[in-house]
């Protein structure tokens, strides 16, 4: 097959996203972005702090401050930001094959052919574990706690895609992670060369 190819993944907190994504980029020869990366792209395309544009990235305002902002007849930050975005997705796309980790990219490239659109979950247990020792966070999380950071991430992806996160029909596979890091990336490299590389 000849052309882009890009793969989209979507995770739960805790899922080893980015660990994923970077591996799998690295064995494929293509490029890989995450939100840290697009954080960078973002501020300097809004002229905004990269401190403020982390703040938007995945969690909207509430609705009463976006309607005040819609009624001032001004595009609301979080908007602004996610328009950046937007932008920012395509033109790196336009720019050869990628894995891209989070920044509702499935939704953004839903037009692109070649889209192989992945989304990591698992049980609220090994995803604290593997946040407290692969991240090497001190701080104790509660699967309450969990389920709070997923819902805010699922929020702001319903939000701006109407799309539910997370929802088996929006996606072309979903891994659970508590197979091991390594199985999940395995599995999704030869997805990725059967369907791509051949």
């Amino acid at each position: 097959m000849s052309g882009n190819f890009y793969v989209t993944i979507g995770r739960q907190n805790g899922c080893g996203g980015r660990l994923i994504g970077k591996e799998l980029a690295q064995r494929l020869g293509v490029a890989y972005y995450d939100r840290d990366i697009l954080i960078d792209l973002i501020a300097d395309d809004c002229g905004l702090t990269k401190e403020t544009v982390a703040g938007l990235m995945e969690h909207r305002t509430s609705s009463l401050l976006y309607e005040m902002a819609t009624l001032s007849q001004t595009n609301p930050l979080e908007e602004q930001v996610f328009i950046s975005k937007t932008r920012i997705v395509g033109k790196l796309a336009e720019q050869g094959s990628m894995v891209i980790v989070g920044a509702c990219a499935d939704y953004i490239l839903r037009d692109k052919e070649n889209l192989l659109k992945v989304f990591l979950y698992g049980s609220p247990e090994t995803r604290i574990d593997r946040i407290t020792k692969v991240y090497k966070t001190t701080d104790y999380l509660t699967p309450g706690q969990l389920k709070s950071m997923d819902r805010k991430r699922a929020d702001y992806y319903r939000f701006f895609t109407s799309y539910k996160w997370g929802e088996r029909s929006n996606y072309d596979i979903l891994v659970n992670t508590d197979v091991g890091l390594n199985n999940a990336t395995d599995m999704l490299e030869t997805i990725c060369r059967n369907r791509f590389l051949k």
